[in-house]
């Protein structure tokens, strides 16, 4: 039997799901449009984290968690985003990405009970992701007509990163004129715009390919590791609260924890196609990732954990204020993008040096800000450092899913963006932040004992050990950055593999053909 006929590249760049009537070159920016819209959603935001807490009577923690479990449903999806996309016709996917998002909003618009609203941001991020991926796979080829990943990765991420800056300035303007949730209603009028966009100008009967029912998934493997991540970020989120260990909420989480992730593993030793392979843990690059980016999360960390301090509790900025620092951030996230490209592309980098400057990016921020904390500080004095951390986040993102895209093969390749989300969105994140968190509460609660013992010398004793336990605490940060640029330069990060986007043909035949070769080979 001969070789499925493959598509030419030209006509799958002219986006057929449109109906014929839509301008070629409008298509590819409507998909872009959509996937910035669906970037934006979500089912709780931070930037509203002060009002929300006043008006719903709850924790910071518990808004915190919304978050974490906002990241968790997006991460969680990836094994399982080609069956959604081969199971359903482009605007039924579309369509039901847009329609879930807007029940977990208004389920958040109307609750005020913290597990309700954790599951709808649970279920927002998972369907945020099914959208997301719906738009990229289609302009792929628009993107890197070469399939060539390192062209790919930095448009993705200068998008999904971009619009996290953008995100959160609009909310904080929307909430500091209006109210908090008329955010959820913002973000229910862009799902309806995406719907009125799929509606009127793609085709009712568009596949991406030949249809592949959504049976034999491993519905309660999903279930499962989406629990263990849950678990995680709150006894992370909620450590400091309850005062970790010394608690009995803490204790009875962990043993939890500790149980669901023993028979998650168990089910999937026994399980014939588990959710999440174990095999997928046996790769050399997803533990030397692993590591890296839990170190790139407690450097991260201080940009939320220390830095909301610095400008709310130090320096009494207002809202606007501190979100007016994220247009810097975004300058530093465009310019993250096209180093990636330059850096992977034209200028053919080793990892090596790739993770090197992202580290370095990284600890130039905790530096700068160790030099800049102070009662005094002008806002614009931050503007460098706030451009060096939007860098270093693009660039972690790009080369993180840029080397297991080349170290390992495609059967394992999505399942690894889980694992490795595992300590990026959601679990790790929260660690990261509990990480600094405590760090900060340490090094407070000894300024403060030294501080009290000189007030008179001092006056405001306490912004002074406000002030010091930032530095401190900035200071380690700053060890810590050296530290990683040192692992960074003795670890090796040989990729012998070169591999390509793989087509969508290809990926089909691949699921339904045992013995059909790797798709990105």
């Amino acid at each position: 039997m001969g070789m499925p006929h493959m598509p030419p590249v030209n006509f799958i760049r002219q986006l057929r799901m449109f109906n014929d009537g839509v301008p070629r070159r409008a298509r590819f920016w409507l998909i872009v449009l959509m996937a910035i819209f669906y970037q934006f959603a979500g089912g709780v935001y931070l930037a509203s984290l002060s009002q929300m807490v006043g008006e719903l009577g709850v924790l910071s923690d518990d808004i915190t968690m919304g978050s974490y479990c906002s990241l968790i449903g997006l991460n969680i999806i990836f094994p399982m985003l080609f069956r959604w996309k081969f199971g359903l016709y482009t605007r039924q996917l579309f369509f039901v990405s847009t329609i879930a998002i807007i029940v977990c909003n208004v389920t958040v618009y109307f609750t005020s009970v913290p597990e309700i609203y954790w599951v709808a941001c649970l279920l927002a991020g998972y369907f945020k992701m099914m959208g997301m991926f719906g738009c990229m796979s289609s302009i792929q080829l628009n993107i890197t007509p070469t399939r060539n990943f390192a062209v790919f990765f930095p448009v993705i991420y200068v998008i999904v990163c971009g619009s996290i800056q953008l995100s959160g300035v609009l909310t904080s303007y929307v909430t500091y004129f209006t109210n908090w949730r008329m955010m959820n209603l913002v973000i229910i009028v862009m799902m309806l715009a995406i719907d009125a966009i799929v509606y009127f100008t793609m085709k009712r009967d568009h596949r991406s390919g030949p249809f592949l029912p959504l049976n034999g998934i491993d519905w309660l493997g999903q279930l499962l590791w989406a629990s263990v991540c849950v678990v995680g970020a709150w006894i992370f989120t909620f450590g400091e609260h309850y005062d970790w260990w010394d608690s009995r909420e803490i204790w009875n989480a962990t043993v939890i924890e500790a149980v669901l992730l023993a028979v998650t593993i168990v089910y999937s030793m026994f399980k014939r196609e588990p959710y999440i392979d174990l095999k997928a843990f046996g790769y050399r690059a997803t533990w030397v990732l692993i590591f890296l980016l839990l170190a790139m999360s407690v450097l991260h960390g201080s940009a939320h954990a220390l830095q909301p301090v610095l400008l709310s509790g130090l320096l009494h900025y207002d809202a606007l204020n501190v979100i007016s620092l994220n247009y810097p951030e975004l300058a530093g996230v465009v310019m993250g993008a096209i180093l990636a490209y330059f850096v992977l592309v034209r200028w053919k980098w080793g990892l090596r040096r790739y993770f090197f400057l992202t580290f370095f990016m990284a600890t130039y921020y905790v530096m700068s800000m160790y030099f800049i904390t102070g009662t005094q500080t002008d806002k614009e004095t931050m503007y460098l450092a706030m451009f060096a951390l939007g860098v270093s986040e693009v660039m972690i993102e790009t080369v993180a899913t840029y080397w297991l895209s080349q170290a390992i093969p495609f059967q394992h390749f999505f399942m690894n963006i889980t694992i490795i989300g595992f300590v990026r969105c959601g679990m790790g994140t929260a660690a990261g932040g509990a990480i600094v968190h405590r760090l900060f509460a340490w090094a407070t609660a000894k300024h403060m004992m030294v501080s009290s013992e000189n007030v008179g010398a001092l006056g405001d004793f306490a912004g002074h050990a406000l002030e010091m336990a930032l530095k401190e605490s900035y200071g380690v940060m700053i060890v810590l950055g050296i530290v990683m640029m040192l692992f960074i330069m003795i670890a090796n990060f040989s990729t012998p593999i070169v591999r390509l986007l793989p087509r969508l043909v290809s990926v089909r035949r691949w699921m339904t053909h045992n013995d059909a070769p790797d798709p990105t080979a």
